[in-house]
């Protein structure tokens, strides 16, 4: 009676992936508690100028949670150091603060907020978030499965498959190279985007977050690839400001 009560726990919240140790699903894709980080190791490719010529350096790079609200229906974290911030650098760029957010249909949605971004702003009511998420800004909707689209209408009418997030692969397997992943087999779904001037690769792991990351300039030489190495999650607290959805 008890295995029959967990299935139809997991059924419904519709995701059936669990860490070894943990007897219940997460409840939001990405890790959302701040001072969890990821470490990334990598190669950065561009165009030197100077010597007329491509040139390429490795990359060690750390993303953050900084902070964590919650608002009815939405979680958001703010990120600093999403690894896009690399796109288009020699690999010594700054880290920027990024939103990340999650409603209670679980729809992912993240954008870049740039150096200046106010954030006191995010204490200003409940729908403060309203502006972030948007088509412009959505990422995808878990539960996941291979083929999945994430696009506008027009978009996803395209014969080609470009101007969309599409689940281009789902596995799952043991990820030995990363310290502090859970040691049995994760799922692990590849997402692309593809458009005229570049496309974007990612590797996302349910309760882990990014896996992988890559960037690819179509014309001059823009290239990023991360992979990560290490996770550091942080359990849940009261630093989390606001109530659950």
């Amino acid at each position: 009676m008890k295995r029959f009560v967990s299935a139809l726990v997991l059924s419904i919240f519709g995701f059936p992936f669990l860490y070894a140790q943990k007897s219940a699903a997460p409840t939001t894709f990405f890790p959302m508690t701040p001072g969890t980080y990821w470490v990334y190791k990598g190669t950065v490719r561009w165009y030197d100028f100077e010597t007329d010529k491509p040139v390429s350096g490795d990359v060690t790079w750390k993303m953050t949670i900084e902070r964590v609200i919650r608002k009815p229906g939405v979680v958001a974290a703010v990120v600093i150091g999403f690894p896009a911030d690399l796109d288009w650098s020699a690999g010594t760029t700054e880290p920027k603060p990024w939103l990340i957010l999650e409603d209670e249909k679980h729809h992912l949605f993240y954008e870049n907020l740039g150096p200046d971004f106010d954030l006191s702003k995010f204490n200003n009511g409940d729908h403060v978030f309203d502006k972030f998420m948007v088509d412009e800004t959505f990422f995808f909707q878990w539960p996941l499965h291979k083929g999945a689209k994430f696009c506008d209408d027009e978009a996803k009418k395209r014969d080609d498959e470009m101007y969309c997030w599409i689940v281009t692969e789902a596995t799952r397997k043991k990820l030995p190279s990363v310290t502090g992943a859970p040691p049995d087999d994760q799922p692990i779904f590849q997402f692309t985007y593809r458009s005229l001037p570049d496309d974007t690769t990612m590797e996302l792991v349910p309760g882990i977050g990014l896996l992988s990351y890559e960037y690819h300039h179509h014309g001059s030489v823009a290239d990023t690839e991360l992979q990560l190495v290490e996770f550091h999650p942080v359990p849940e607290s009261s630093d989390v400001q606001g109530p659950k959805p």
